[in-house]
């Protein structure tokens, strides 16, 4: 690593600053003009006898930068955090490839349901992967989960975890008895595909739940029937409705001018950093590069917001109103949606979902 001073100064007769320099026995590691600016480059053994001269001879220093082992120092007095950052670094390095750092999902299982069951296992961010023992953690985790199967395995400091979730079996069918097929939801009927009984509803038949679609009945020529079980489809138009009440004002964001400053480190991508004590708040980061270690510092400025309700028109709230529409429509929506309808009122809007459910 080169320890050298870079300054950048101003001034006449340069050529026989350099000169002058060279006689003094200080190194010139690099040497750039432009006019009456130059930026020379010596090493920092040797900057305070540097600067000395050029002030001596009435230089104008416009700048000057420290490399290597000098700038860590420079940098060390500036932040207090770095001792904190370079001991973390080199507790990371030791232990990072024993401890779990991340775990990953997949499978039948979401993420939280797996980590909930791997730490009735014993295992979370932060265990010795060493001392794990994979055999048994996947058979504790299958019976934590009542999973077919669990997978396990490990990749550096992460935990790969891959559940898969019994399969059910449909009991059979009984053929031999009477069976209907009924409206599971209110709709309107867009289609009927009748293979075995009787249908009772057309295309544009509005039905409600519990209605028979199809009847597990067949009638012969004579008018004789004998009761089956009905086989068919029917296909219905369905909609998930959601409203939006207007009040005559709308919210908005505002801040309080109380703001929070904190300095913490970047490791693997994660911020450890004081946390913020604001409830609602905006927060803005500046993150500074240490080199030569690949060290990242980072400062958050927390500044604390609060909501408020200002008077507004409909045609103000819109967007938002809408959005809320949609939200609740969607809460209780269990269909793929094919069309969306808004109906804007004088108190609020009404957004309705529509799509398709096939009934067999």
């Amino acid at each position: 690593m080169k320890n050298s001073c870079k300054i950048t100064f101003e001034g006449l007769n340069i050529n026989h600053l350099l000169s002058l320099l060279s006689k003094q026995g200080i190194p010139l590691y690099e040497a750039v003009r432009q006019g009456k600016k130059c930026t020379i480059e010596v090493p920092s053994s040797r900057s305070k006898q540097t600067i000395a001269i050029l002030q001596k001879w009435c230089y104008n220093i416009i700048g000057i930068e420290f490399f290597g082992i000098p700038k860590l120092v420079k940098l060390a007095k500036k932040h207090i955090v770095l001792p904190i950052v370079c001991l973390l670094l080199v507790l990371v390095l030791a232990f990072s490839s024993q401890i779990c750092l991340k775990i990953e999902v997949s499978g039948d299982f979401d993420r939280q349901t797996v980590c909930e069951a791997l730490a009735a296992s014993g295992v979370t961010v932060g265990s010795n992967l060493h001392k794990i023992n994979i055999s048994v953690l996947q058979n504790r985790l299958a019976n934590e989960l009542g999973s077919m199967y669990a997978i396990v395995r490990r990749s550096g400091s992460v935990l790969y975890v891959n559940a898969v979730a019994k399969k059910e079996i449909s009991p059979p069918i009984d053929m031999s008895v009477r069976r209907d097929i009924v409206a599971t939801r209110s709709g309107v009927v867009t289609g009927v595909f009748c293979e075995q009984g009787t249908s009772v509803v057309k295309v544009g038949d509005y039905v409600n739940i519990g209605d028979v679609l199809i009847e597990g009945r067949r009638v012969f020529n004579d008018g004789t029937g004998e009761e089956v079980y009905a086989l068919g489809q029917v296909t219905l138009r369905i909609c998930s409705v959601g409203f939006a009440q207007f009040d005559g004002t709308k919210t908005v964001t505002v801040e309080t001018g109380r703001q929070l400053k904190a300095t913490g480190v970047v490791l693997f991508g994660k911020q450890y950093v004081k946390p913020c004590v604001f409830e609602m708040y905006t927060v803005s980061t500046v993150v500074t590069h240490l080199f030569p270690l690949n060290l990242e510092i980072c400062t958050n400025i927390y500044r604390e917001t609060a909501l408020q309700k200002v008077p507004a028109t409909i045609n103000e709230c819109l967007d938002e109103l809408k959005q809320t529409a949609l939200d609740e429509a969607m809460s209780h929506c269990d269909f793929v949606v094919k069309d969306t309808l808004y109906e804007t009122k004088n108190n609020g809007v009404q957004v309705t979902l529509y799509g398709e459910i096939r009934i067999n």
